[in-house]
């Protein structure tokens, strides 16, 4: 059991009941947790889905059999307007035209008192390899915002938008990556992010 000294620099949500002075458990009825949970959820069936179909990709697809599963990285980083640290997992879906990647992400947000979960839909293009290998290209965002209010609950909303990327990868098979993302329309501004392929 956890133990907490609650005083007016903690906000309980209304979800959690208290047994014993001191003593506290959440009902797990909204709020937070259950958004959380919620979120996480929906990107592992997004990630389900996309694997499920770059595995069929390569007997479907004819003429476009470089699609399909190639990596799965992890991804983290800074976000400014709203100031949050960033979380996350991408997929590289393999080509679709000559240089021209395919790379959906879910990225997680904390701060700024709001929870940020998104999925980037994204092609990337990328120039001719060097020691470091820089790639441009955009995407389509989806973002679902938690806002703390406070009061021990919250509101949500949904913000759609275009992205515009610029990065570098390095090392043994493009190993790690360094990137930026601008935002247009109601997504984060901006989101510098680093990351580790497998």
């Amino acid at each position: 059991m956890l133990r907490y000294d609650i005083d007016r620099s903690w906000r309980l949500p209304r979800d959690w009941t208290p047994l014993v002075e001191g003593e506290v458990i959440q009902t797990f009825t909204g709020g937070l947790p259950a958004y959380l949970a919620k979120t996480m959820r929906r990107g592992a069936l997004f990630f389900a889905a996309i694997w499920t179909i770059f595995c069929l990709a390569p007997s479907t697809a004819g003429a476009q059999e470089d699609l399909g599963l190639r990596r799965l990285g992890v991804r983290g980083g800074v976000t400014i307007d709203p100031d949050q640290v960033h979380v996350g997992l991408h997929v590289n879906g393999g080509q679709f035209a000559p240089k021209i990647r395919f790379q959906p992400s879910l990225e997680i947000g904390f701060g700024s008192d709001r929870v940020v979960g998104t999925i980037n839909i994204d092609a990337l293009y990328t120039f001719d390899p060097r020691p470091w290998i820089p790639y441009l290209g955009g995407g389509v965002g989806v973002s679902l915002i938690h806002r703390d209010s406070g009061r021990g609950d919250g509101d949500f909303d949904v913000g759609a938008g275009l992205n515009l990327i610029g990065g570098f990868e390095w090392g043994e098979a493009s190993k790690y990556l360094l990137e930026a993302r601008v935002g247009v329309g109601n997504l984060p501004d901006l989101k510098l992010t680093v990351g580790i392929n497998f």
